[in-house]
């Protein structure tokens, strides 16, 4: 028996041939990495990147499309974001920072770049319905009322991260689960609840952290505060 294909779709539908018939699938929404050399000193030699494992995702379909541009200077890095925030990259949810950082900033080039400036180049609102993902060490090992008043300026849907150091090749395998989830999710909270119960120790050693404008995970979870910050 044949089965006939659908004759009426959404415009975010597309159509897949399986077993000799057609049936729609939903486009997931794609990411765009923004990714540093991850070299200390510069080493040209130093190959490691995390676009292969996003290629991974994107040919599995467990994400849309990836975007994947290296990052050497904090003007290019202001340039593609502010690229991605422009209407005909809204299928682009979510933001993969991924750089070497420490407690509140990330390192792009020579520039030392903290999560106050980052919103400011944002701007107002511009972020309404994104995620951005900190692909680095301690960037979000900083109090809530900093990591909502970010989601409260720029209207991201959330903002997640580490709040530890850590191994790149853990917090990359590890990233590989947590993107498709945050990609997916209507709602951010049961992201966490699942990734808690199903990956306690990629969570607690990575010291996952994860904010909206309203919530932020449970700081018994991540790493303790910078001494600077904890008063």
């Amino acid at each position: 028996m044949s089965m006939a294909a659908p004759t009426d779709t959404h415009p975010d539908i597309t159509l897949r041939e399986t077993c000799g018939y057609r049936y729609p699938m939903t486009l997931k929404r794609g990411i765009l990495c923004l990714e540093g050399n991850w070299s200390h000193n510069g080493d040209l030699n130093d190959a490691r990147s995390v676009e292969q494992p996003l290629r991974m995702l994107e040919s599995a379909e467990m994400c849309g499309k990836v975007i994947h541009r290296d990052v050497a200077t904090r003007d290019e890095f202001e340039h593609y974001l502010k690229e991605w925030l422009k209407k005909k990259y809204e299928r682009y949810a979510l933001a993969y920072l991924a750089f070497h950082g420490t407690s509140g900033t990330l390192a792009i080039g020579t520039s030392v770049l903290t999560l106050e400036e980052l919103a400011d180049i944002i701007g107002p609102g511009k972020a309404q319905d994104r995620i951005l993902h900190f692909g680095s060490c301690s960037t979000l090992a900083m109090p809530d009322v900093r990591l909502k008043a970010f989601c409260q300026k720029t209207g991201a849907k959330a903002i997640v991260g580490y709040t530890r150091q850590i191994d790149w090749l853990e917090s990359t395998a590890f990233d590989t689960m947590l993107l498709p989830r945050l990609l997916d999710a209507t709602h951010i909270k049961p992201v966490f609840t699942s990734l808690e119960r199903e990956h306690p120790r990629f969570v607690r050693r990575l010291g996952l952290r994860i904010a909206t404008s309203k919530w932020a995970t449970d700081r018994k979870i991540a790493a303790p505060l910078p001494p600077s910050l904890a008063a």
